[in-house]
C-alpha cells in the first residue's frame, strides 16, 4: 500500500507540475501573442507615418521646384531688364558724347571766329 500512495503522490506532483507548466507556457503565449499585435500596431503606424512623410516630402520637392521655376524666370526677366538698360545707356552716352563733340566744335568755330572781330586779325583761307 506504500508505494500505491507513493505512486498516487507522484501521479499528484506530476499532474501539479504539468498543469504549473502548461499554465506557465499558456501565459507565455498569452504574452508572446499581445506583444505580436503590439508589434503589429506599431508596424501600421510606422507605415502610416511613412507615407504620410513620403507625402509631404513630395508636395515639398514639388513646391521648391515651383519656387526654383519662379526665381530662375524672375533672374532671367532682370538680367534681360539689365541687359536692355545696359544697351540704353550706352545709346545714350554715345548720344551724349556726339552732342558734346558737335558743341565743342561750335564753340570751338564761334571762338575762332570771333577773334578777327576783337583784335582786327583776319585769317586766310591759304594759309
Amino acid at each position: 500500500m506504500k508505494w500505491k500512495l507513493r505512486v498516487n503522490y507522484l501521479k499528484k506532483e506530476t499532474q501539479n507540475y504539468t498543469s504549473r507548466c502548461a499554465s506557465e507556457a499558456k501565459k507565455l503565449v498569452e504574452d508572446v501573442e499581445i506583444e505580436n499585435h503590439n508589434v503589429d500596431v506599431v508596424e501600421r503606424e510606422v507605415a502610416d507615418v511613412l507615407e504620410t512623410s513620403k507625402s509631404k516630402l513630395q508636395e515639398a520637392i514639388k513646391q521648391r521646384d515651383e519656387e526654383i521655376q519662379i526665381c530662375a524666370w524672375e533672374l532671367y526677366a532682370l538680367v534681360d531688364s539689365v541687359s536692355k538698360y545696359k544697351e540704353y545707356m550706352a545709346s545714350k552716352i554715345s548720344e551724349m558724347k556726339s552732342n558734346l563733340s558737335e558743341t565743342t566744335g561750335a564753340v570751338s568755330d564761334s571762338y575762332k571766329s570771333s577773334l578777327p572781330l576783337q583784335f582786327g586779325i583776319t585769317f586766310e583761307a591759304n594759309h
